[in-house]
Parts: structure tokens; C-alpha cells; sequence
């Protein structure tokens, strides 16, 4: 089973992920920006982790770019956001990225929040998501779950995606 892995990760969380399944299938993790350095028909399933900002995931739109050029292969992608795995919300935004690729298997795992290794933009963004929350009382869970940096990955979550990747 030849399974390329690539990761998107600004603070490390997909990195990690991406890393775990590699090493759970005897396999390598390639960073996002050294994709043009293999060839992608060279393996039988792709799987892609980036993080999932304001509704986007890291380095989809170009997996879905690729998916003519890649008919007949496996394909995964692996959103790594800060929402706990069990959000009231998640199975609607993972219908939004992928509704319209049935290609591609989708699934979610929590990362965390990094504000020390955060970019200045995405720290604004954050600062004026905060500030938004702290009008509305019925988003005090959120606001106090986002205050903070934390470290939400565990390996577990990756068993859905590797039972995936063993299937055949």
C-alpha cells in the first residue's frame, strides 16, 4: 500500500497528525509546500491534513483541483481545526468543504490553539473573533474555549482515519 501523506499547518497541529498516521502506516509526511516533489500517481491513496480556518481547510482547493488528474486513487482529507470533535456544528461544515467532492473521504480532528507560533494576522483575527463573542452570552463556552492556547490532539482520533487507509 503506497500512501502519500501531505500536511498544511501554521502551528504544528495538522504537523503532528500527519506525522502520527505516517508513522502508524509505515509511511512519510511531506509538507504542503514540497508537494510538487512527488508524483502523485506513484501512490494508491492521498491524504491531505491542513487546518481549518474560518471555514476553509489548508490546501484543499488544490486537492480538489487535482481530482481529474488523480481519478481512480484513494483520496482523504483530514480538517484539524480547535472545535472539539463532537461540535453541534462540525457535520455541517465538513458537508460544506466536501459536499460537492464524493472523491474525497473527509474527517476531523482537534487540534488546538497556538497563539505563541500564531501568525500576526490570524492573532487579529482571533483578538476580533473574541471581541465579537463577548457580546453574546450563549457563546461564553466558546469565547472562554478560545481565550486561551491548548493543546486538543490525541492519537485516537486518528483511528477513523487509518482503518481508511488499511482498507483496500
Amino acid at each position: 500500500m503506497k500512501v502519500l501523506i501531505l500536511y498544511s499547518s501554521k502551528t504544528g497541529f495538522s504537523k503532528r497528525y500527519a506525522q502520527w498516521l505516517a508513522e502508524s502506516l509505515n509511511c512519510q509526511a511531506i509538507p504542503f509546500k514540497e508537494r510538487k516533489s512527488v508524483n502523485g500517481h506513484d501512490y494508491e491513496k492521498i491524504i491531505l491534513f491542513g487546518g481549518l480556518y474560518a471555514g476553509q481547510m489548508s490546501g484543499l482547493k488544490w486537492l480538489k483541483s487535482k481530482l481529474p488528474a488523480l481519478s481512480g486513487k484513494r483520496l482523504a482529507a483530514v480538517a484539524v481545526g480547535c472545535a472539539p470533535a463532537d461540535g453541534p456544528d462540525l457535520s455541517e461544515s465538513m458537508t460544506k468543504l466536501l459536499g460537492d467532492t464524493p472523491e474525497i473521504k473527509g474527517f476531523y480532528c482537534q487540534g488546538g490553539l497556538d497563539y505563541e507560533h500564531m501568525g500576526a494576522v490570524d492573532r487579529a483575527m482571533m483578538a476580533a473573533l473574541r471581541a465579537a463573542l463577548k457580546s453574546k452570552p450563549d457563546k461564553a463556552e466558546m469565547l472562554a474555549g478560545i481565550s486561551q492556547s491548548f493543546d486538543g490532539t490525541k492519537r485516537e482520533y486518528l483511528d477513523p482515519v487509518i482503518q481508511w487507509a488499511r482498507e483496500p
